[in-house]
């Protein structure tokens, strides 16, 4: 939807219908319980339509008047609910000429005045509504029994999807004083949200980034720059190493900044993160018949090796242990232990009969213990499955149909690619796979992963130590989102519920600390809820 402008209308505020209709229609105890982060457990839901949201009990009956449905231009909701004596509403309008909010205030008390609604209108307040100045004023309705009812409207200009509101609330019959009316009227109003990027989303033409990502403006998509702009701010601040980061929302980059002496468009080593694309295409590999899933032995997989410290656990072990850092090998192979397992590994002239032949200690499934020697394990199952290497098998399958060729990714002993480390992309690459998985496995109408494997591939399986959980090979984090991690700071972060992908790439060890919470201390802050 792009601006327009609306013309003035009569009888905005129709405050006496609306009322007599909605009144005492549902049931819920009052008060400010919804304002708490758990509210949907306590009998509230959300209201989310028109490009505007806010929380209220279950039970409300809403009276909606809108006009250019589709984008709601012009509108009017009403809730009211049974056994507490009380209204809300909103009214707003979409006008490229900015509202002062007294003016906007004026005009519907005005129009409802008319109309004899509305009577003993009081002084008008200057307040604050999100950062945006709200005007408020008091009033009063006298019903046709001659009931008094007391009410407080507030409104105010929002510049970024150029809406002006005017929210309001009133007390049936007269229960409370007006210093109590007026801190009712927060209450309601403190959830009520402007929703941003449901009405700027109509602007954004949707497309798969598959010959390069497109960008805009962060409030486009409801990001606001100032955030980002604090986020930049405290890397250049910071002695730390961070290359770059990469926002993007709603398929759109909002903020691509690299610092020097990385440069736009040079590959970065993701460490770490390999170990996200290898259980993709482990995920792919199954969907496609060459591996008969999760709850497939490992060592059936390899029929021709001997190994040695054979027992009942490692003949057990299975393809879901390998996924979930679960299998129980005595590697000692991780940061926990100066990666002196993996020097080995690296030493072995052949690394997979290497790990094949390390002592499993711990009956598998039963504890995390975070392995690089089990993810190179599944990029040698990749090979001996498909007959192809793990990049070109990516290249079929992963690569190729996100549009990603500017790839390295180097090699055991054996010609068999690393699977705990050593791919190169470009952070506009790396966000593409958050993409994809933001997608639920969906690139440009085709389904290059299952969705169910999305679903099962980042989802907490067990409990963690970086991350509160561990997926296959992703990490899942408590607060609703899940990430691909590397050695140094590489970082691909996917929010879904914001619809919102995060690219770090990092040059020290240091780095990986300081990157880490950036995502909830600067990006997910910025970003319309």
């Amino acid at each position: 939807m792009g601006e327009t402008d609306v013309e003035p209308r009569a009888s905005v505020f129709d405050t006496r219908s609306l009322i007599m209709v909605v009144i005492f229609v549902g049931a819920v105890t009052g008060g400010n319980l919804w304002l708490n982060r758990d509210a949907s457990r306590l009998g509230y839901d959300t209201y989310s339509k028109y490009g505007i949201s806010f929380v209220h009990p279950l039970g409300v009956s809403f009276r909606e008047t809108v006009e250019d449905v589709d984008s709601g231009v012009y509108g009017q909701v009403q809730g009211t609910y049974e056994g507490v004596p009380e209204v809300f509403g909103v009214i707003w309008r979409t006008s490229s000429s900015p509202y002062e909010p007294g003016t906007f205030l004026i005009e519907v008390m005005t129009q409802a005045q008319e109309t004899d609604d509305i009577h003993d209108l009081g002084p008008v307040y200057a307040s604050t509504k999100d950062g945006d100045e709200m005007d408020y004023q008091h009033f009063q309705i006298t019903e046709t029994d001659g009931a008094l009812l007391l009410g407080v409207a507030g409104a105010w200009y929002d510049e970024k999807i150029s809406r002006a509101y005017l929210f309001y609330y009133i007390s049936i019959p007269k229960v409370v004083d007006q210093q109590e009316l007026e801190k009712k009227f927060r209450d309601y109003l403190d959830t009520f949200k402007s929703v941003a990027e449901e009405i700027k989303a109509m602007d954004i033409e949707e497309y798969w980034p598959t010959s390069g990502w497109r960008f805009t403006e962060p409030e486009d998509v409801g990001v606001e720059s100032a955030g980002l702009e604090d986020l930049v701010g405290a890397i250049r601040r910071s002695r730390y190493d961070v290359d770059s980061v990469l926002v993007a929302r709603n398929g759109y980059v909002v903020l691509d900044e690299y610092f020097q002496p990385f440069r736009e468009g040079e590959r970065h080593i993701v460490y770490s993160c390999t170990k996200s694309i290898v259980s993709t295409l482990i995920g792919i590999a199954i969907d496609k018949g060459y591996i008969e899933g999760v709850d497939v032995r490992v060592l059936d997989l390899f029929p021709d090796r001997s190994v040695q410290n054979l027992n009942a656990w490692k003949e057990g072990m299975t393809l879901r242990d390998l996924l979930t850092m679960t299998a129980g090998f005595n590697a000692r192979d991780s940061y926990l232990y100066q990666w002196e397992g993996l020097e080995r590994m690296h030493d072995s002239s052949e690394p997979l009969q290497y790990v094949l032949d390390l002592p499993v200690t711990e009956e598998p499934g039963t504890r995390f213990e975070y392995t690089n020697g089990v993810s190179h394990l599944l990029s040698c199952i990749i090979s001996r499955t498909t007959g192809m290497s793990a990049l070109e098998f990516a290249r079929e399958h992963l690569f190729g149909p996100l549009g990603i060729t500017d790839v390295e990714w180097r090699s055991d002993q054996q010609g068999r690619n690393w699977g705990y480390s050593s791919i190169y992309l470009t952070p506009h690459d790396m966000a593409k796979i958050g993409f994809l998985f933001l997608k639920m496995g969906e690139w440009d109408e085709e389904q290059i992963v299952p969705r169910e494997w999305v679903e099962e591939a980042t989802m907490k399986h067990v409990d963690a130590t970086m991350v509160d959980g561990y997926g296959y090979q992703w990490w899942v984090d408590s607060d609703g989102y899940y990430l691909a991690l590397g050695y140094k700071g590489q970082l691909i972060f996917v929010v879904p519920s914001l619809d919102l992908v995060v690219v770090f790439t990092g040059g020290s060890p240091e780095t990986f600390d300081f990157s880490l919470p950036l995502i909830e201390r600067y990006i997910i802050p910025a970003v319309d809820r």
